[in-house]
């Protein structure tokens, strides 16, 4: 046989072997896409892929090359998931917050849920209400498990010692914001829920499984969702509910626009800031959440309000982020309103208890008083005619005590705040300014006194004070006022009362406001009644002695 014939049949045999090897490739099978780089062969590449017993020369095959050892660099293989050798992978905690619970391989003892923790497939997490817990998967994509969730981690495993990460799992109950890394090739991260599955290839999204429904909103790339046998592409800035029981088509949703957050205020010094926004058009609630983590791998709060407006809820000094969104009334959750602050608000300011906000004061030192605050060691506070409190009219500081007397402060409307100051000598911020009005009863100076013409009877007659304002008159016959005699009410500034018997009386007067309150008593006054008797026996006697004279 010539050289020439043997090379004919050996070109022969190795035509009729690629064809039966590209009759054996599954032409249907999913399929990674690797792109070659300088220096890859077919041999290395198999070797590092491929499972054991596939040889190198199928791969060859599949993806039609002609020379197995110069691969141009920047082109592609094609390599079926069913020949590639499969790692299990873990997963890993980044960040956690509140009550965690891991069951591993889904089921046994509870394990409480601690940063830097390496979860491997099956493990089972479930989060208090109030909880969140941020995991990094293998590929560098990272989830957030938020509040009253439910997740089990069904698939974590990789394709070759460098290929594909393939990602499942299944979200049972709550909520979950997605960021997965853009990969090529076959889709790599599935979330199942009870009514759905939803497939990504390098994206940002969130799922909710609720009773028998599922939403899913795509912020970024394009996530396939199917459930039963409906199925659709939500594109970035779209979302839809999948319903189960419901066999329609899947009808893609715009998510509403983010809510225009007003600057924010850097620095709060109220330990629960307030903020609101403008109504977003559409918007049937508004998701708030705060986190005190640079890229929201915890929530300190999460919560919703169906007005634009939320009070935070209490928060220690830091630096905190925020971010607000508009539900719709499918309850899709749209677009991120994001903001910084810092809280500065330690030691907190008292709750002030007197004078209560618009009270009006009737005495003339009025005395400020407020609760005790944790943390402080002393207290101080501001008076001022206005709410900025640019002029302050009085002032106090190192105070021990829950109570300040303000002395010099004529009639008018006033603001007053407190605050305190810890160990270390840090003034808190102070509280919310509250409004008064000083406005104190006019005294009683003198009480006259007219027995009238017929003498039966006595009237006690004072100075009037405001209109509406009523008296509390006082007669005793003990400076002590414990033997009374009269204790009446009246609406004029005098009274008239029946003849009073010979002795010593003692007698004060009141002032009521129109609003209740009761000024002090006036000074005691004492009067002398004569006695009327006796002057007629001395009277009698003395005629008398001028009679025998």
């Amino acid at each position: 046989m010539t050289r020439r014939t043997a090379h004919w049949r050996n070109r022969h045999a190795w035509l009729l072997l690629l064809i039966l090897l590209l009759s054996c490739a599954p032409a249907t099978a999913q399929d990674w896409t690797y792109r070659v780089r300088p220096g890859d062969t077919l041999w290395d590449l198999s070797g590092e892929y491929l499972k054991p017993g596939i040889p190198w020369q199928r791969l060859q095959a599949y993806n039609s090359v002609g020379n197995p050892y110069q691969l141009p660099p920047g082109s592609t293989l094609r390599f079926p998931l069913a020949w590639l050798q499969m790692q299990p992978l873990e997963a890993r905690v980044i960040a956690v917050r509140g009550a965690v619970e891991l069951y591993p391989g889904g089921t046994g003892a509870a394990v409480a849920a601690s940063q830097g923790m390496r979860l491997g497939i099956g493990t089972r997490l479930v989060t208090a209400a109030d909880a969140s817990l941020t995991l990094e998967l293998a590929d560098g994509s990272r989830l957030l498990l938020r509040g009253d969730s439910e997740l089990v981690l069904d698939r974590m495993s990789r394709y070759g010692r460098r290929g594909m990460v393939d990602t499942r799992l299944r979200l049972q109950r709550g909520r979950i914001t997605n960021e997965v890394n853009p990969r090529k090739g076959a889709a790599s991260f599935i979330v199942d829920t009870p009514t759905a599955s939803s497939a990504v290839r390098g994206t940002e999204f969130r799922m909710d499984a609720g009773s028998g429904r599922t939403s899913t909103e795509v912020l970024d790339g394009q996530v396939a969702v199917s459930g039963g046998r409906r199925s659709a592409l939500l594109r970035q800035g779209y979302g839809a509910v999948l319903t189960a029981g419901d066999d329609g088509a899947i009808r893609p949703v715009a998510l509403l626009p983010a809510p225009a957050l007003p600057a924010l205020p850097a620095l709060q010094t109220r330990t629960r800031p307030e903020l609101d926004w403008p109504a977003v058009a559409g918007a049937a609630l508004y998701r708030v959440q705060v986190t005190d983590q640079p890229d929201f791998e915890t929530l300190v709060a999460d919560f919703s309000t169906p007005q634009p407006r939320a009070v935070l809820p209490v928060l220690a000094d830091g630096d905190y982020r925020l971010r607000v969104r508009a539900v719709d009334a499918h309850g899709l959750e749209g677009r991120d309103a994001v903001a910084s602050f810092r809280v500065d608000a330690q030691p907190e300011p008292p709750f002030a208890m007197a004078p209560a906000a618009d009270a009006v004061v009737r005495e003339t030192t009025p005395t400020l008083r407020w609760t005790r605050s944790r943390n402080a060691q002393s207290y101080r506070y501001q008076v001022a005619a206005s709410d900025d409190f640019a002029h302050p009219l009085l002032s106090g500081s190192d105070i021990a005590e829950t109570a300040a007397v303000l002395r010099g402060l004529a009639p008018g409307r006033y603001y007053w705040r407190v605050g305190s100051t810890d160990a270390a000598g840090k003034h808190g911020p102070y509280g919310d300014p509250i409004g008064f009005v000083l406005q104190p009863l006019a005294g009683i100076d003198d009480i006259d006194r007219d027995s009238g013409q017929n003498g039966r009877e006595t009237t006690f007659r004072w100075q009037a004070g405001e209109p509406g304002q009523r008296y509390r008159f006082q007669l005793s016959r003990s400076p002590d006022f414990k033997r009374m005699r009269i204790d009446e009410v009246v609406e004029q500034a005098q009274i008239t009362v029946p003849r009073l018997r010979a002795g010593n009386w003692y007698l004060r007067v009141q002032p009521i406001a129109e609003d209740g309150y009761e000024g002090p008593f006036s000074a005691t006054q004492a009067v002398e009644v004569p006695c009327r008797v006796c002057q007629a026996i001395v009277g009698s006697g003395a005629l008398m002695l001028l009679l025998t004279l």
